[in-house]
């Protein structure tokens, strides 16, 4: 007995579906905490996801078709979803004092950079065209 399109759709979504806590945590990106030599580090990070899915249904109409069955439609589904997760700080504790320690982006500095210089050259650039336009 062939299983309904729609349930194994279903079926196939809440299994992905169901995947995104034990793939989305920050312990995937920075681990458990540690401890060493009196000190204690805790790792936090950024975890975020989404997803988003839709279905459709078959009918079956009351008319039989050219080959003397009923007249069948059929419906279909589909979704998709993403995940993210980066540091962001360390948290290191001792008897004595609490510190945390900023995670920087590097990656984020640099493309912010990029864009930076982009726009820049473009409205020298511009300037440079319309004074000599003059």
């Amino acid at each position: 007995m062939s299983q309904d399109p729609g349930e194994a759709i279903r079926d196939t979504m809440n299994g992905t579906v169901g995947r995104i806590p034990s793939i989305a945590n920050a312990d995937a990106v920075v681990g458990p905490a540690q401890e060493k030599s009196g000190r204690i580090a805790i790792p936090l990070a950024s975890v975020s996801a989404g997803f988003g899915l839709g279905m459709g249904s078959g009918t079956t109409d009351a008319q039989e078709g050219e080959d003397g069955h009923e007249a069948q439609q059929g419906g279909g589904g589909g979704g998709g979803g993403g995940a993210k997760a980066r540091p962001v700080a360390v948290i290191e504790l001792t008897e004595t004092e609490l510190k945390v320690h900023q995670v920087v982006d590097s990656t984020r500095i640099t493309v912010a950079s990029l864009a930076l210089g982009a726009w820049t050259v473009y409205w020298i650039t511009r300037t440079v065209r319309v004074f000599r336009r003059r």
